[in-house]
């Protein structure tokens, strides 16, 4: 357990010192001999309390023992005249012709990107803006693996009637693109059911050999076609049930067909196996006065589309009440689908309430989203409001004792439940589940689980003074300390904050993917600080979710708060914030967090959307402190970030984890927090993005 008294934080503190005067240059430290930092390279002086260092870049040192320098460019105008190029490089101090950005209009200009570790620009690309359109005007887009321009990356991206497949749209369907109208998705390609002899009335339903004749589909119906030369049917029977004989007359042998004037016969023209299965029945057909063949087929009942709920057999299948399904999305007219032609409508979709519009006309930028909807019942649901987005649920005011994680859902406009397994029509989108959990993904314990909910969760109006929601009257709040702010009861600072002493390991899977530690981040100063590995009163809220049919991407809005800014940055008392995605969409990092900075970096006290602060150090704080009024952090104790939006992609129907956690770094005391807001749904494929 890590203690910090008032000695030790004066101690750290003339550390930090030590560190923010690393970005200017300044004295040594102890055991290190001369002065320096990573951007003065010599100093003076030396025993155990260091010396006095200069800005200039000079390659000796002097005193002390273990004296290290480092060599390079310190800005832009030491490259001038280099050969390697015209920017320095203040992670490396090389000169450089390029720094990675992700910005592709910015990074080496369209067409070419910036090799990371090479510092040139090559052919290339980083974004689709990069890349031009193909032959007919259709767009390339940006393989950012390989940074080569390619037709396509995903099916989304494809025409109806085709996938991705090796880069290339080609013709094709799955279950989640369909076919051009009118035609039907059987494997990966499209048909039309009317006509298709090897897929006539449903997917993999071939017409067979019928005797001498032409086998035709015509409105789903396998029939006999145009016998073949010298052949006859005579009979007039169909080829099935029985006798199966289609153009059983070899006229060369046998003559023209002959049949008594007056004859009658059974005749049925029904799918083969249907007839005699109520309703369907056989007719009568009878010999035409010429005596040359058969009349038509009186008084057949033959199989039609099935009427729900009314306990016929209308298709003559064998089981009553079971419509096709006919654009493959999992539901049937019987069972909700109010338009069984759009994979996109049915009871699992979200209900559009509003557009997106491209105001102005640059791809490269996300849509606007304007209020409306898109004119469809996508749910089925006539009573869900295809204009009013579905309002607010939860707790509507403050709430700061008893708050559940359905009761975070909820504040966040996670506000439809749903359960694992119920019937198909009312098998919609929703929350299946809401839990808390350790920053380890365990089940707290009895006394930690009162003060998730007494304590370190809060439903909030505001945050400080001028925090507001995103959305609707209220927000959620976790804390690694009290979740309040200044006049609330219970109020604690965060600067000192509270212990509670809960102790937990860090997330497996997360550590696992960053060699078992957590990982380092890159501050403002470009400086690569490193973190202790203990999740000390961490807070975890655990969302189960039914993604909704029609969508491909979630997003949720965030702010993070720290009382450990800025006297902790760059120290191992480094406190967190994850969102960990567990869903099976592709692009998703091997560590699952989706939430991070501009840098890539996990939101932490060293994170570079810090910008509600007063400015210290290489921190600018351009939002200033306005946001931190009121929140127990004025005055240089704390900082926080704007609000920010995460977005990632998701797979329609499917189930995904979402864990949101808060956890105190190397000590139990100096706290953070997190603000949730607004989590919605969208119907177009994104990557994985965090931004204001």
């Amino acid at each position: 357990m890590v203690f910090r008294s008032r000695f030790m934080l004066v101690a750290v503190t003339m550390a930090t010192a030590s560190l923010v005067a690393a970005c200017d240059g300044g004295g040594g430290n102890t055991n290190s001999g001369g002065g320096g930092s990573d951007t003065s390279t010599t100093g003076s002086g030396g025993d155990n309390t260091g010396g006095a260092a200069t800005t200039t870049s000079v390659t000796t040192g002097s005193g002390g023992t273990g004296g290290t320098v480092v060599e390079g460019c310190q800005g832009n105008a030491d490259c001038t005249l280099d050969n390697n190029g015209p920017i320095c490089d203040p992670a490396t101090g090389e000169c450089v012709s390029c720094i990675p950005v992700a910005d592709p209009v910015i990074d080496c200009g369209i067409g070419s990107w910036c090799v990371p570790n090479k510092g040139a620009c090559e052919a290339g690309c980083t974004g689709d803006t990069d890349c031009p359109s193909m032959g007919g005007g259709a767009p390339l887009v940006c393989d950012l693996e390989k940074h080569v321009c390619v037709g396509c990356l995903e099916d989304a991206g494809c025409p109806a009637g085709s996938i991705c497949l090796n880069e290339q749209c080609l013709p094709g369907c799955s279950g989640s693109h369909p076919c051009q109208p009118g035609l039907s998705c059987c494997g990966q390609q499209c048909f039309d059911l009317a006509v298709d002899e090897n897929n006539c009335g449903a997917c993999n339903s071939a017409c067979g050999i019928i005797p001498h004749s032409e086998t035709v589909c015509l409105n789903g119906q396998c029939q006999q076609g145009i016998c073949s030369p010298n052949y006859a049917d005579c009979n007039g029977l169909p080829p099935a049930p029985l006798p199966n004989d289609g153009c059983e007359t070899n006229t060369i042998v046998d003559g023209n067909c002959v049949c008594n004037p007056g004859d009658s016969q059974s005749c049925y023209l029904g799918a083969p196996g249907s007839q005699n299965i109520a309703p369907c029945k056989a007719g009568t057909q009878s010999c035409l006065p010429s005596g040359l063949g058969w009349g038509p087929c009186m008084n057949q009942v033959l199989p039609s589309p099935e009427i729900c709920a009314n306990n016929i057999d209308e298709n003559c299948d064998g089981i009553k009440d079971n419509a096709t399904d006919m654009d493959n999305d999992g539901w049937t007219s019987c069972e909700g689908d109010c338009d069984d032609t759009n994979v996109n409508i049915n009871p699992g979709a979200f209900e559009v309430t509003y557009t997106l519009v491209d105001s102005d006309n640059n791809p490269a930028t996300p849509p606007v989203v304007m209020a409306g909807g898109n004119g469809v019942d996508d749910d089925c649901d006539p009573a869900t409001s295809d204009t009013v987005a579905a309002p607010a649920c939860g707790p509507s005011a403050v709430k700061l004792t008893g708050v559940s994680a359905l009761d975070v859902a909820n504040a966040m406009e996670l506000c439809q439940s749903t359960t694992a397994n119920p019937p198909k029509p009312q098998k919609k989108w929703g929350l299946l589940a809401a839990e808390y959990k350790l920053g380890n993904g365990t089940n707290p314990s009895a006394a930690t689980l009162t003060n998730y909910q007494n304590n370190q969760a809060a439903i909030l109006t505001q945050y400080g003074t001028t925090n507001l929601p995103k959305k609707y009257n209220t927000m959620a709040g976790i804390s690694s300390g009290r979740m309040r702010y200044t006049g609330q009861t219970g109020f604690v600072s965060p600067n000192g904050g509270t212990s509670f002493n809960t102790a937990s390991s860090c997330p497996a899977a997360y550590l696992a993917a960053h060699a078992g530690n957590l990982p380092s981040s890159q501050s403002c100063n470009g400086a690569n600080c490193t973190s202790a590995n203990t999740c000390n009163d961490s807070i975890g809220v655990r969302l189960q979710i039914r993604v909704p049919t029609n969508a491909k991407s979630m997003s949720y809005d965030f702010k993070f708060y720290s009382g450990e800014f800025p006297e902790y940055t760059c120290t191992t008392f480094n406190d967190f914030y994850l969102a960990l995605l567990t869903t099976g969409a592709a692009g998703i990092p091997a560590d699952k967090n989706v939430s991070f900075d501009g840098l890539g970096n996990p939101v932490s006290v060293n994170n570079g959307f810090f910008d509600v602060c007063s400015p210290t150090g290489c921190y600018t704080c351009p939002q200033g402190t306005g946001q931190l009024t009121g929140t127990g952090m004025e005055g240089s104790v704390g900082g926080g970030t704007s609000w920010l939006t995460t977005d990632a992609p998701v797979l329609p129907g499917e189930t995904i984890t979402l864990d949101l956690m808060t956890f105190d770094v190397g000590d139990w005391s100096w706290d953070s927090l997190s603000l949730l807001d607004n989590f919605r749904w969208g119907l177009n494929a994104t990557t994985v993005k965090t931004h204001e």
